[in-house]
């Protein structure tokens, strides 16, 4: 677009876009040059890798798990590329072992690391802070404050770990990754001409072996590791100096030190107060803090989750409050923000000037207070499986056969939830099957017990726990899920499915999760489609009748992904319905009650137009009151 000048001449022309955080850094990693870019899906990450996907000169590939899609990353650095791997924060831990030896180790190709956070879990089973990893890595880290900034240090980013042989965290959290706002980008981007965004090719070099950089033995890491500390002093240099961590001076009664998404409700909120904002946010910027501290009257620290900048700051013999205002749980708010500025007397101390002109007075939080009170008060509507989803007959009847299940990772996690109530545990991904072999040694048990995860889960870390049951003699019912997707994070391609990112629509090199487990020498497998609840009720039962240790492969498409499904049969109630329940115990979503009640005063359900015509409801109405319209 073009600008008009105060003398009103038309300036440079300026281009920008409109992206989300996960968008901007798959351009910003274009744009630096990035050669290999790998990762594992997981929400808020997923989106990275498809959009830089589109674009030219770049390989980028799903792995098979986090732990192997970092290895991918470091044998590109060892090679002079420039490589990036993505992650959510729990696939942090999974990578954790090679990201720890590669702190100091160091790279030849610059490498960043994207960790994408969830404060209030709308999609994890923790809100775990990865900050804590990058002090405990010794690696630097930059938090993004918008979607430009994502581009921006993605870019910076590469060059950083190069100046400093070291990988880079960049560190993003579910607002900043989801959200839009204007990028600035040149020369030119164009949505459907991603090759015009300005890639960088960097000069072909020849390996070169070198034996005490990458070779961890003990005699070389232990000058790897004095390196690395010797490192960290040079990047806090870098931190206090470079520009990226910046003060905006305003009140000089009141200052606020924050980073990341917290950064913009500050603005928001106080924008009176002055603000030391981090964005290359560690190693801190020691000098800049104590400058900051030293002109500003009263300073607190605003951040979510741990208190990481403050437990820095502290370091520094420096005391400041945050944590002792703003909650260690939940994403912080504009809302949360106010109130706990208001509630510590910092607004009053720093004359409540915006306060007072936009109107944000206690009485509008009082309000705001009794509209939590009231949502509060609401009935949960918890998620469910979607309607004509191929795991809902399978936990229907791993509830009929009441017997243990240890769960795993995926949206057939909602088969733990009301009206199944399926499964047992959900703590890891991959954990299913040696959670099952650990209960059957416990002998705890007088049934058998059930391992149960996803075709994605099983390629992720599910193979290896089968393995060792195999080896270990264990006897427990394993059921794969495959429905041919990574179904929780949007539908994206595994090592089943014969599709990648690069190949695109190209099916190749399919791996065949049947012979996998053959090959681990399991003999007892059974096949099922899930949409014949019939059977699939009567195969879980003899499975779980078996002494053996034995799979069961459910096999049926995801309803949603890649595309919709839909039969194109639909199901009524037939009148004489007697109201016995059992068709809502699946939990689908098109079964309601539709007001209306029996003879015996029984809520007589009904199947509403988003039926996808799985026939699970006639199959278990023993009554045969659905029927076919």
């Amino acid at each position: 677009m073009n600008t008009i000048s105060r003398t009103g001449k038309i300036a440079k022309k300026v281009n920008t876009a409109l992206l989300t955080g996960n968008e901007a850094i798959a351009t910003g990693a274009y744009k630096a040059g990035v050669h290999v870019a790998t990762g594992y899906p997981g929400t808020p990450s997923s989106e990275i890798l498809p959009y830089l996907a589109r674009f030219n000169n770049v390989i980028v590939n799903w792995s098979i798990n986090e732990k192997t899609a970092l290895e991918i990353a470091i044998g590109a650095s060892i090679g002079y590329k420039r490589s990036m791997f993505t992650t959510k924060h729990v696939g942090l831990n999974v990578a954790s072992d090679p990201f720890m030896t590669l702190a100091i180790t160091g790279v030849r190709g610059g490498i960043v690391i994207i960790t994408a956070d969830d404060p209030n879990m709308h999609s994890s089973q923790n809100e775990q802070d990865n900050r804590l990893y990058s002090k405990f890595a010794k690696t630097p880290m930059f938090e993004p404050s918008d979607s430009n900034e994502c581009l921006e240090f993605t870019n910076l980013a590469f060059e950083i770990s190069e100046k400093f042989d070291t990988p880079v965290i960049v560190r993003t959290t579910t607002r900043i990754s989801h959200s839009k706002s204007v990028v600035r980008i040149e020369p030119i981007y164009m949505p459907n001409l991603p090759e015009n965004t300005g890639h960088k090719n960097h000069p072909e070099k020849i390996y070169v072996k070198d034996t005490e950089k990458f070779v961890m033995a003990p005699v070389y890491a232990r000058k790897r590791h004095k390196i690395a500390i010797e490192r960290l002093k040079k990047m806090q240099e870098f931190s206090n100096n470079s520009g990226i961590n910046k003060i905006e001076y305003d009140s000089l009664d009141f200052g606020i030190i924050t980073s990341g998404i917290s950064y913009q409700y500050v603005k928001e909120v106080a924008p009176f107060a002055s603000v030391l904002k981090l964005s290359f946010s560690y190693p801190v910027p020691d000098l800049l803090i104590k400058e900051f501290v030293k002109r500003v009257k009263t300073v607190i620290i605003v951040e979510e989750l741990e208190p990481f900048i403050q437990n820095e700051v502290s370091s520094l013999g420096i005391t400041l409050k945050g944590k002792e205002i703003f909650n260690r749980f939940g994403e912080l708010t504009p809302d949360l923000v106010k109130e706990g500025l208001i509630n510590s007397s910092f607004i009053k101390k720093s004359g409540d000037r915006s306060f007072n002109k936009k109107g944000l007075a206690k009485e509008g939080l009082a309000e705001f207070g009794s509209l939590l009170k009231i949502l509060e008060k609401l009935p949960q509507r918890l998620p469910a499986l979607c309607s004509g989803c191929p795991h809902t007959s399978v936990f229907y009847a791993l509830k009929k056969l009441k017997i243990p299940v240890m769960g795993d990772i995926g949206c057939y996690t909602l088969g733990a939830l009301p009206p199944l109530n399926a499964m047992d545990s959900c703590i890891s991904m991959g954990l299913a099957f040696g959670a099952a072999q650990g209960l059957y040694l416990s002998n705890s048990s007088p049934k058998k017990i059930a391992g149960i995860m996803g075709d994605s889960t099983f390629f992720h870390s599910g193979i290896t726990s089968l393995i060792d049951a195999r080896y270990n003699n264990a006897c427990f019912t394993a059921i794969i899920l495959d429905n041919a997707t990574t179904a929780m994070t949007g539908g994206q391609d595994h090592p089943g499915t014969g599709k990648n990112l690069s190949s695109g629509q190209a099916i190749s090199n399919k791996i065949d999760i049947k012979r996998v487990v053959e090959g681990i020498g399991i003999d007892e497998i059974y096949t099922i489609d899930t949409y014949d609840y019939n059977t699939t009720y009567l195969t879980l039962k003899r499975a779980l009748n078996s002494k053996n240790l034995n799979v069961v492969i459910a096999k049926r498409p995801c309803v949603l992904y890649p595309k919709k499904i839909d039969s194109g049969k639909k199901f009524t109630i037939l009148e004489g319905c007697n109201g016995c329940d059992l068709c809502m115990q699946t939990g689908c979503p098109s079964i309601l009650n539709s007001g209306r009640f029996s003879d015996n005063n029984k809520s007589i359900p009904l199947i509403d137009n988003s039926c996808t015509g799985c026939s699970i409801c006639k199959d278990i109405c023993v009554f045969n009151c659905i029927e076919e319209i």
